[in-house]
């Protein structure tokens, strides 16, 4: 996540949050599988966005630019 964030810091903020430490957080969102990426814009989840479970490089990458497209044509 820390290369992603960097790779991509003038079109996208990273958060992390400790699962453990933030049991409401994680229940708000209803985080059921870690990990979990949620994509916000504007302070509210993009619909659809949510992914959860592991993932390549390479296909957090293409997910990643896909959506930002998505996000920037809606």
């Amino acid at each position: 996540m820390e290369s992603l964030a960097q790779e991509y810091e003038d079109r996208l903020t990273v958060a992390k949050v400790d699962h453990d430490a933030n049991p409401r957080l994680i229940e708000e969102y209803k985080v059921y599988e870690l990990p979990t990426l949620i994509h916000f814009k504007n302070g509210q989840e993009v619909p659809e966005s949510r992914r959860e479970g592991v993932i390549t490089k390479v296909k957090l990458k293409d997910y990643v630019d896909a959506l930002l497209e998505s996000i920037s044509v809606s």
